[in-house]
């Protein structure tokens, strides 16, 4: 597929990332840069000047970080993209990138297909608002002034079973508490985008919902082992489908979204050798990456 309508901007101190990155979408086809920055001291003005539909932008820059500036972007009502391109691996700092607006990470140093497969996973996304934007602008009548009835949206809870049963986990023992989360974080997102939330608080409120509902007492970490259990059974099966198809497309549109895609090959590693250790999950990155495919509104009513 050809994507080079869309426009990015990269945002690196490092030369070397900046021009390989800028090769990487010349030489696919995956779109035009129209500009590189070296620091983050002007870099949100420049975001808003050119407004790039996609911005590749190193977390640790000189001046301002990568959250600071995509926070203050974000706030200033770009709509665009942002891929942060890093190699710190500390949870605390990526849950930050996540809550200030990052969909995806390219981890340093830069594996060219990892690389390649988020962009178009993000570029993917991007087709995927312009038709729905398409479709709702074709049930206007001729005149422009009567509009047909609304098309009907797919529930929240229905676009969730069916990202669940893509990635293998629905009716597994944990999917239930995992949909209870997102749909928890979307209610705290849906009454401000800049809240943060902490996952022992969600799952402390559910171990008390499903206690009162079972009349047994489930605590906390039950929960959470559940929760756990059903992503690493998901990364299982999205590692399963790239061994045996690298380019399956439930393989490259969930693998660099939902994980990091080092822990998938560590996986599929897995897979050819069980003496290898086995991937890693983030709860965190699988949780606002399933929640980056869901179209919902605020004045959606969740199940």
């Amino acid at each position: 597929m050809i994507f080079m309508d869309k426009t990015f901007l990269i945002i690196d101190d490092d030369v070397n990332i900046r021009k390989m990155m800028a090769f990487l979408i010349r030489k696919n086809n995956l779109g035009r840069v129209v500009a590189e920055l070296e620091s983050g001291e002007y870099a949100v003005e420049e975001i808003l000047f050119y407004n790039p539909d996609i911005i590749l932008i190193d977390l640790l820059l000189p001046v301002k970080d990568g959250i600071e500036i995509t926070k203050s972007a974000k706030l200033q009502n770009y709509k665009g993209k942002f891929i942060m391109i890093s190699q710190v691996e500390d949870e605390e700092m990526v849950s930050k990138a996540y809550e200030s607006g990052i969909l995806f990470f390219i981890n340093k140093p830069i594996n060219n297909i990892e690389a390649i497969n988020v962009i178009k996973g993000v570029c993917r996304n991007i087709d995927l608002e312009r038709s729905v934007a398409l479709i709702k602008n074709a049930v206007l009548d001729i005149d422009g002034v009567k509009k047909s009835k609304p098309m009907k949206r797919m529930s929240l809870d229905d676009q969730i079973k069916n990202i669940f049963t893509d990635i293998g986990i629905i009716g597994s023992s944990g999917t239930n508490a995992l949909k209870k989360i997102i749909i928890k974080i979307i209610e705290i997102k849906k009454m401000n985008p800049s809240s943060t939330y902490k996952l022992q608080e969600l799952y402390e409120e559910i171990s008390k919902e499903e206690s009162l509902e079972s009349n047994h007492n489930i605590n906390r970490r039950t929960i959470e082992q559940r929760v756990r259990r059903s992503i690493q059974k998901s990364l299982q099966t999205i590692a399963e489908l790239g061994h045996d198809d690298y380019f399956n497309s439930k393989f490259t549109e969930y693998s660099t979204s939902l994980f990091d895609f080092r822990q998938v090959k560590q996986e599929m590693r897995y897979i050819n050798n069980p003496n290898e250790d086995r991937g890693k999950i983030n709860i965190k990155k699988f949780i606002e990456g399933v929640i980056s495919k869901l179209n919902y509104q605020k004045d959606d009513i969740t199940t």
